[in-house]
């Protein structure tokens, strides 16, 4: 299972450098980010901040962002380290599916027009490319929300890297199709004769797209990786960190250190 962590280590290690120990939730000071320049040429602000986010960026937050509005909680039947608090008007809706044994979840506002989709594993015992993943994930998200017209692509990152002998693909996209601005990335290991899959896609209107970001999906984020003091989290217990942990929903890997 050592896919987890390889497929989020490099993100993790940036966005733990921009957090500091205050647990204020709420003193995140939104003129760092509304009018910050980003790595992608087209957008900036929030927007953009969320991209640099997903390609390993760090941002200039003063706390952890959190919920503001608590409403249910998530936690996976299969996973339950695989949980979070939602938003008032959301809901979500777990993904399991023994074929590829992806494990995840899809997030989605009550009205249809917001999704937070997340499949930190799956697994398909072939070869396949991080584009045609992505391809997928893309037209499934336009599909979504009844969308068959020109779409305009904003930014676009595809990074190939190697580490400890194992080939890595990093493809994301941040796309407007009509009046919704949607990202997605795909990280791909490939191992064992298959390929690891981890998957990303949100998704808003484009004039709520900003608020989304820092209400919603960085809280999401963070809920999934970082506890409230901004220290990376260990879900398990077994003393190992999620950046170190080959499974962190397992507590017998790696051999307890405690």
């Amino acid at each position: 299972m050592k896919k987890v962590s390889l497929l989020n280590v490099i993100l993790l290690l940036f966005i733990m450098s921009s957090c500091s120990n205050n647990d204020d939730g709420g003193g995140n000071d939104l003129n760092n980010l509304a009018n910050r320049e980003s790595s992608c040429n087209n957008v900036i602000g929030l927007t953009g901040a969320y991209w640099d986010f997903a390609n390993g960026i760090p941002l200039p937050l003063n706390s952890p962002p959190v919920i503001q509005n608590p409403g249910g909680q998530f936690i996976h039947s299969r996973v339950p380290l695989l949980g979070f608090i939602l938003p008032q008007g959301f809901s979500a809706f777990e993904v399991t599916e023994p074929q590829t044994a992806a494990v995840g979840v899809n997030v989605i506002r009550n009205d249809n027009a917001v999704v937070f989709r997340w499949i930190p594993n799956s697994f398909i015992l072939a070869n396949i490319p991080s584009q045609t993943i992505l391809a997928n994930e893309i037209n499934t998200m336009f599909a979504n929300f009844n969308f068959n017209g020109d779409f305009e692509l904003l930014c676009t990152n595809t990074q190939q890297t190697v580490f400890e002998g194992i080939p890595i693909e990093f493809n994301a996209r941040l796309i407007r199709f009509g009046n919704m601005i949607g990202q997605v990335w795909v990280k791909t290991t490939y191992v064992a004769g298959g390929t690891a899959m981890a998957i990303s896609v949100v998704a808003a209107p484009e004039n709520e797209y900003d608020s989304q970001v820092i209400e919603t999906f960085l809280p999401f984020n963070f809920q999934l990786y970082v506890d409230d003091r901004g220290n990376i989290v260990d879900k398990d217990n077994d003393g190992f960190t999620v950046l170190e942990d080959p499974d962190d929903n397992d507590p017998n890997v790696p051999v307890n250190k405690n």
